[in-house]
């Protein structure tokens, strides 16, 4: 997410990156109808109902957000911890931000097993942001051609 450079800027960067994202993600789950899809990132977002609660945030980032919803992916985090607060970023004043996401495909959205934030890495320097798990359990794959696929055994 472009989140840098003259202050006059950054939103318009920003709202244009939104933009092609959310005219995107439909012809993305499109070419891979068959398949989970995953999108992930530091999408500088968050969610409506965040905790806690960041006015700076306007009417048209909150719809990137349920852009994502809306083209058929589900927030894996919010799937698995509906009423969790967690932060994946945290501000020079400590306020914390829900800013790093990982969708799946909707109809792949009971495959989740895990997503977290492990915050281990930031609280070590390495990075300001914590790292995202997920755990997605996938039906094995035939190795013979012709096969139909192994059930999971998630």
């Amino acid at each position: 997410m472009p989140s840098r450079g003259p202050k006059d800027q950054r939103n318009v960067a920003k709202r244009a990156f939104q933009e092609v994202v959310t005219e995107s993600l439909p012809r993305l789950l499109a070419a891979f109808p068959d398949m989970p899809v995953i999108v992930a990132g530091d999408l500088d977002v968050i969610e409506r109902g965040h905790q806690p609660p960041h006015k700076v945030f306007g009417a048209w980032e909150y719809s990137f957000y349920d852009s994502f919803q809306a083209a058929g992916l589900t927030d894996a985090f919010r799937h698995l911890h509906p009423d969790e607060v967690a932060h994946s970023w945290f501000g020079r004043t400590g306020n914390g931000f829900r800013f790093d996401h990982l969708f799946v495909s909707t109809p792949r959205a009971d495959r989740v097993m895990a997503c977290d934030y492990d915050q281990e890495a930031r609280e070590a320097g390495l990075t300001d942001h914590a790292v995202m798990t997920l755990r997605l359990c996938l039906p094995s794959a035939s190795l013979e051609q012709g096969e139909a696929p192994a059930t999971s055994t998630c």
